[in-house]
């Protein structure tokens, strides 16, 4: 009688995320133990949610061990994932990063080349600290990230339009995007637990469409319900709506440096994930929203 094989224990810190949410039932129908972490305890709201402490490196309720992590969490806290790794005997971690850290490396905001700064670090801790600690590690940059209704890009501009009708786009502004569903970005995460290729790799990850801008905004427009109006603007005049927009709480994330981003490509290439993992995005479909 062969033995049965045991459930991979598997620790996901931001299960209730954007990618959290399609992630945690990939996961179990793999067959999976799901454990969920939170590094704040205010956010946990369930007996179900393992809270870490970082100064007393416990949990609550407790986990004794698992085989494998995924940070969901902002990259610069992949320090805290690391301890959370050897407290629990994971030999296994999955996080994400983004590809912002290539595209923001020459912004004239300090808050972006801070941003690129604090990524290319986290990225060199884990590299290290991973090998010291014989943890096999793989990171995920996704592109634009769209799909839970969440974002500060597609869904943003999904807002304005069924607001106003139409959205507002600075002359000339054709610069390619890439955006990627969340559920394909949980799709990767769970190809790659189990793929020993991915060890110690970094892949990039776009979608299956590269757009113009203003395509982009046609295709939410027509996922909005509405017929798509694009209203061109001059650079100044649009330099002054975005610091009008700034003053109001659910556009106080805009800077002008997005501005300036509109007329760049922004894209990947897909083939070493699609090599090494299968990965298969589908293409833009600002329609399909995860729950």
């Amino acid at each position: 009688m062969t033995e049965q094989k045991r459930a991979l224990r598997v620790g996901v810190i931001g299960a209730s995320s954007q990618i959290g949410r399609p992630l945690v039932p990939r996961l179990l129908a793999q067959g999976c133990q799901v454990l969920r972490i939170s590094r704040d305890s205010a956010r946990a709201r369930s007996d179900s949610v393992h809270v870490y402490d970082a100064n007393n490196a416990c949990f609550a309720p407790p986990i004794e061990a698992a085989d494998a992590l995924i940070s969901l969490a902002p990259l610069p806290a992949i320090g805290a994932v690391l301890d959370m790794a050897g407290l629990l005997g994971a030999r296994r971690v999955v996080a994400f990063g983004s590809t912002g850290r290539f595209s923001k490396a020459n912004s004239p905001a300090a808050i972006e080349r801070d941003f690129v700064v604090q990524q290319e670090q986290a990225e060199q801790l884990l590299s290290s600290r991973a090998k010291d600690e014989g943890i096999a590690w793989t990171l995920l940059r996704p592109t634009m990230i769209y799909g839970a209704g969440a974002d500060q890009n597609v869904a943003f501009v999904m807002r304005i339009i069924k607001r106003f009708g139409f959205f507002p786009l600075p002359w000339g502004a054709r610069g390619l995007r890439q955006p990627v569903h969340v559920d394909d970005l949980a799709a990767a995460c769970a190809a790659v637990l189990g793929e020993p290729r991915t060890h110690g790799r970094a892949y990039n990850l776009g979608g299956a469409e590269v757009l113009p801008f203003p395509e982009l905004v046609r295709r939410i427009s027509r996922a909005a319900g509405r017929r798509p109006m694009l209203v061109p603007v001059p650079q100044f005049p649009y330099r002054m709506l975005i610091r009008l927009a700034q003053l109001m709480p659910v556009a106080g994330f805009v800077r002008m440096e997005m501005v300036d981003r509109m007329y760049q490509d922004l894209v990947t290439d897909n083939g070493p994930a699609q090599f090494d993992f299968g990965y298969q995005p589908r293409v833009f479909s600002p329609g399909q929203v995860c729950p």
